[in-house]
């Protein structure tokens, strides 16, 4: 699994992009993902991502395989992009003084990653280049006291420590990838040339319905009245829902095991449905839709606003919406429900589906019980052949003590 690389890997490091060398990066990879977008236009959105606060004052880093003699040429081989999130592990308490409480996993804040963009040109392909990228990746996001002693030394040295924390990396609890190239390719890409110890997909399943425009889909009679989401909704709903997330890891507690997540506020969440902009003529962004989720308003409350000030978590689902492609597809972002509220979220979300004029709904996760009672009302569930999630840890737990939770659309990038 190693490739044939022209350049002695020696000569070859990981550096942070020049503001040249994120253009020269983005410019190599919009012939393969603007999807029906101008240059112009795409190299345009990510300018206004750049400064949404997902990616703004350094969170996002575009990071380029270079010659040590040359890094900031624009001659790299390939590239790569990282977003710095803040994550939330939840694992057993460690051993109290006698008499010490015991109750409830301990939940914590951590640093973790989002990989993204890994792209190489292909003239470069079928070198071990982006491999080699990738192996580099650990060196830079990941504390070296949770890698291998020693630096391999075939690969010359290790990137520079002190750039790295100056860039505000080396700090990684995990990090995340999806890929589109099947579930194998990053595990090998490892901390060291041999080592299987790279991102190991897990998790990556589709719960869905198809939609046809023949079936009708209505309103259903019920007591359950809903709220519908524009953006500035889900901006205010997922900062409340971080507070919830971490509520939930203590409630949903497995003994024995490590949980992890992302977290939905901060610009995460948001991300996935500002990526869906357009422009007009003059380059204005625009977004394909003015709904984004459905809540469920509690007794007593009027509006959103009404809901969000009670004290108890409310119920809901927010979606992005993926237009360019085939199907067109409406994805939940994020789901916040019960078996007792899943039903009417799930008769709700089909009808925003029709509105939308999607030919599908998928969910990316959902709890085992949720699964279950959306699959026994007619939704079918597959394991995905994209957009595979895998995950990579940097610390003492085994992969089998390990949990992904609320791996859903929301954190993808």
């Amino acid at each position: 699994m190693t490739g044939t690389v022209d350049s002695d890997l020696a000569d070859l490091s990981l550096f942070p992009a020049t503001s040249e060398q994120v253009r020269e990066s983005r410019s190599r990879y919009a012939a393969q993902w603007s999807i029906g977008r101008s240059l112009e236009a795409y190299l345009q959105r990510d300018v206004v991502l750049d400064a949404d606060e997902h990616a703004a004052n350094g969170k996002l880093i575009t990071w380029v395989l270079a010659n040590r003699n040359n890094p900031t040429g624009l001659d790299f081989l390939c590239s790569c992009e990282t977003f710095r999130r803040t994550a939330l592990v939840a694992g057993p308490r460690p051993s109290p003084n006698p008499g010490g409480d015991v109750s409830g996993p301990q939940v914590e804040e951590v640093t973790a990653y989002a990989i993204t963009s890994v792209y190489t040109p292909p003239d470069n392909r079928k070198k071990g280049y982006g491999r080699h990228m990738l192996r580099l990746l650990h060196w830079v996001l990941a504390p070296r006291s949770a890698l291998p002693s020693t630096f391999p030394s075939e690969w010359g040295a290790p990137p520079d420590i002190e750039m790295l924390k100056s860039v505000g990396v080396a700090n990684a609890q995990f990090s995340v990838l999806y890929s589109d190239v099947g579930r194998d390719f990053y595990d090998w890409c490892g901390t060291d040339p041999t080592s299987r110890d790279g991102w190991v997909v897990c998790g990556a399943t589709d719960t869905f319905w198809k939609l046809d425009a023949s079936d009708p889909i209505a309103a259903k009679k019920t007591d359950v009245r809903f709220a519908r989401l524009s953006v500035s909704d889900l901006a205010a709903l997922y900062e409340h829902d971080a507070r919830w997330i971490k509520e939930d890891l203590v409630h949903y507690a497995r003994p024995g095991r490590t949980q992890f997540t992302f977290l939905p506020d901060r610009g995460v969440g948001m991300f996935v449905v500002r990526r869906t902009m357009d422009f007009t003529p003059d380059l204005q962004p625009v977004l394909p839709s003015k709904q984004w989720g459905a809540v469920i308003l509690p007794g007593g409350a009027q509006s959103f606003t009404d809901a969000l000030a009670q004290p108890t978590p409310l119920s809901f689902v927010t979606w992005t919406l993926d237009l360019k492609t085939s199907p067109r597809t409406l994805v939940v972002s994020r789901l916040r429900a019960d078996e007792s509220t899943l039903p009417a979220l799930l008769d709700e979300l089909l009808l925003a589906a029709r509105e939308e004029q999607v030919e599908k709904v998928e969910f990316w996760y959902m709890r085992p019980e949720l699964r279950a009672l959306a699959e026994s009302k007619g939704w079918k569930t597959e394991e995905r052949v994209e957009h595979l999630s895998a995950m990579k840890w940097y610390g003492d737990e085994q992969q089998d003590e390990l949990e992904w939770v609320y791996n859903e659309k929301f954190c993808w990038c």
